[in-house]
């Protein structure tokens, strides 16, 4: 065998890696990352015939369509394993590409991927040792309301001879992918950990009953992805009042402050499940994020801990948190959805208490923590006031049905903001004075 057939293999395994390297670590509004996984059942033809059961897992970068739908092309890894026989194993990774990847809520979706990469079946038999190969395939998928797989693929070995390519068709059961983790700018109370705010994914578990509102395609998915983003914002919150009360416990605080951490928690659960299922009527998929685990302790002592949740209560609770409740307040006024007013009343409601919380949380703090509190805490409040979060951008359709649906146009979303600001820093003020 040539020095190129050789190394080939290794060159195509280094594609595989570098496309996982290359998957964006954030996902913007005209960029998500679904991660997928199959089932599949097989029948290959080459050396010899062999029935194969499999499995797969796939990340897709997707980028925004110039159709409007709310997914569109796709590119990323792989990764494959199918028991054939019950008696060997091929393995697979490498690059898959997709054509348009049309997912228009109320239709049948359908997608074409193209794949490359390195395969390895492991040995038959003295007479059929394990080969390397060259991995080629297409699968087509269609979501309705389950993932179906078609595949063919083609192994052309490169190691070993008799040189006999052995192809592939079949299949599978595909898990439908989440709609992708995000990292973003958010407001009330977010998940903190080491490597920054995240968001929990979510992922679509089966077909649901859509809204019967009048709603055109394209402002039933936006209104869809803008409540299931509130979910999952909503979702982040609850491992972050569990760490909030956790944390109080640690450096000695009132029962009552964990308590009301505790309760908020609650409060989260309850918040999550309204706006999924918002999201999952006006998508026609039951839609819900992934519970995510609190963020472990950190801190070097209880003084670092005391200056970390003054700032978050700062940040998080008077701020984050007053500005969700203010944003629902005017939500309110002008939705007409009755499923929408009464999540956005409880909301309302539930984050004007957690902003209270946080208050209060923040008025603790400064009276344990003395002048190094004192000083993060008054750095923080003297600053130019921040923007407001930069996910709040009107969700595209006619004004009327978006607000109908709880969505407040920009204006008012800064409007909230700035009131937030004005009152928590004169708050904080007279917090900071009686310290």
């Amino acid at each position: 065998m040539s020095s190129c057939s050789r190394a080939l293999p290794s060159a195509l395994a280094a594609l595989g890696v570098a496309a996982l390297l290359l998957l964006p670590r954030e996902a913007h509004a005209d960029e998500k990352v679904a991660v997928s996984g199959g089932l599949s059942m097989s029948l290959s033809f080459g050396q010899k015939v062999a029935f194969g059961l499999g499995v797969d897992l796939r990340a897709t970068a997707l980028f925004e369509s110039s159709s409007g739908s709310p997914a569109s092309k796709g590119l990323g890894p792989f990764a494959q394993a199918t028991l054939l026989n019950f008696e060997a194993g091929r393995f697979a990774i490498g690059v898959h590409g997709g054509s348009e990847i049309v997912r228009d809520y109320d239709d049948v979706v359908c997608t074409v991927d193209g794949e490359l990469g390195w395969t390895y079946r492991s040995r038959y038999s003295d007479e059929l040792p394990g080969q390397h190969g060259l991995h080629v395939g297409v699968v087509s998928t269609l979501f309705s309301p389950v993932g179906l797989d078609l595949f063919a693929r083609t192994a052309i070995p490169l190691s070993s001879e008799p040189f006999v390519p052995e192809g592939t068709l079949g299949m599978g059961l595909r898990f439908l992918p989440p709609f992708g983790e995000q990292t973003r700018a958010i407001d009330g109370r977010p998940l903190r950990t080491a490597e920054g705010v995240v968001l929990p994914p979510a992922i679509a578990l089966g077909p649901a009953a859509p809204r019967p509102a009048r709603l055109d395609r394209a402002t039933r998915a936006a209104l869809a992805g803008a409540w299931l983003d509130s979910a999952r914002a909503e979702c982040g919150s609850i491992p972050a009042f569990l760490a909030l009360a956790r944390d109080l416990a640690a450096v000695g605080a009132p029962a009552s402050l964990v308590g009301r951490a505790l309760a908020a928690l609650g409060d989260e659960v309850r918040h999550t499940a309204r706006c999924s299922a918002i999201a999952s009527s006006l998508a026609g998929w039951r839609l819900s994020p992934a519970l995510l685990p609190p963020p472990a302790a950190r801190d070097a002592d209880r003084r670092a801990a005391l200056v970390r949740m003054a700032l978050e209560a700062w940040h998080d609770g008077c701020l984050g948190e007053g500005a969700a409740a203010a944003r629902a307040r005017r939500s309110l006024a002008g939705a007409s959805d009755p499923g929408v007013r009464a999540a956005l009343a409880e909301i309302a409601r539930d984050e004007a208490q957690h902003a209270e919380l946080g208050r209060r949380v923040l008025a603790y703090c400064l009276a344990e923590g003395g002048r190094e509190v004192r000083e993060a805490v008054g750095d923080a409040m003297t600053g130019p006031a921040p923007a407001p979060p930069g996910d709040l951008a009107e969700v595209d359709g006619e004004p009327r049905e978006t607000q109908a649906f709880g969505q407040l146009p920009r204006a008012q979303a800064d409007s909230a903001w700035d009131e937030t600001w004005t009152a928590a820093r004169r708050d904080g003020e007279r917090l900071l004075t009686a310290a």
